[in-house]
């Protein structure tokens, strides 16, 4: 498949995500509602299968073809060798402990749906929920090369 192939679903998977969350605004950063929350400035952890499920639904595109082109165009956090970007981590939110499968999405890939397509203007704040210190360094190892969470999306 070619670059411009993926560009253009990249263009109709935050199309479907912006007007989507037009419709419906809980879609983020509403721990316990939302399919991804925002935890740093530069990603969103999103929980699987709910992301892929309903990100596919909004641009109605294949599941499979939503998790590849997040994948092979760096949007989507994914481990070097395996290319999977599915990962189990805990979290915390309201005095209580969550353990997840999630994802890791480039905060400037919704941010931008967000802002072309969902009506957001300025910045798209932080979520309450954090991911516990006792992850970082799983996750430190899983993000390899890649910018690193900062320490505002860990609480212990």
């Amino acid at each position: 498949m070619s670059l411009q192939d993926y560009q253009t679903r990249i263009d109709r998977l935050q199309k479907g995500l912006g007007k989507a969350f037009a419709e419906n605004p809980f879609i983020f950063n509403i721990p316990g509602k939302s399919i991804a929350l925002k935890v740093d400035p530069y990603y969103y952890v999103a929980f699987e299968p709910s992301f892929t499920e309903n990100l596919s639904k909004f641009s109605v595109m294949l599941k499979q073809n939503v998790r590849e082109t997040l994948v092979r165009t760096g949007n989507i956090v994914s481990a070097a060798e395996t290319r999977n970007p599915l990962i189990k981590i805990k979290l915390k939110w309201d005095g209580r402990t969550y353990a997840l499968s999630a994802c890791f999405v480039e905060a400037e890939f919704i941010d931008q749906a967000l802002k072309m397509y969902g009506g957001v203007i300025g910045d798209i704040g932080l979520s309450d929920m954090q991911i516990l210190s006792s992850e970082r360094e799983k996750l430190d190892a899983f993000f390899g090369e890649r910018t690193l969470l900062q320490s505002v999306a860990f609480t212990d």
